[in-house]
């Protein structure tokens, strides 16, 4: 059965395994509400074992098109089937998100583009996002 996903950000992500620094992962992304500030796209760089390829346990930080820091979070990757399924937990660092450390604020789900390439679609966890509902976003991860 198809749900209907309830959040105030909806975004696209390109991973890609660092060639040039072990166990890195760089991003690129685009967010829904960055789409009223023209479009940019950002960047962000995720540290953990990729040994394995993607799956795995990471420490990730989004910045946005100016390179000021957006997001801090825990990124969790699993297989499921050919692809994946992503979740990214608040860390303390993020005092100004309406979620308790640990608590899941995004959620996605991605599928290998090439050897050391993913693309996924995100989305802020329905939770979070009711919580922030009338408060302008920041971070937009």
């Amino acid at each position: 059965m198809l749900s209907v996903i309830n959040t105030m950000v909806i975004g696209v992500c390109e991973y890609q395994i660092s060639s040039e620094e072990t166990d890195a992962i760089d991003a690129r992304y685009l967010a829904s509400d960055d789409m009223r500030l023209g479009g940019a796209i950002c960047s962000g760089r995720a540290r953990g074992d990729t040994s394995n390829g993607f799956p795995g346990d990471y420490h990730v930080q989004y910045f946005d098109a100016k390179g000021e820091l957006t997001g801090d979070f825990d990124l969790h990757i699993e297989p499921v089937g050919h692809s994946y399924r992503l979740t990214w937990c608040n860390r303390p660092e993020n005092a100004g998100l309406p979620a308790a450390s640990g608590e899941v604020v995004f959620e996605g789900i991605g599928f290998l583009s090439g050897d050391r390439s993913m693309v996924l679609a995100y989305w802020m966890a329905e939770k979070v996002s009711s919580a922030m509902q009338g408060v302008p976003l920041n971070p937009t991860f």
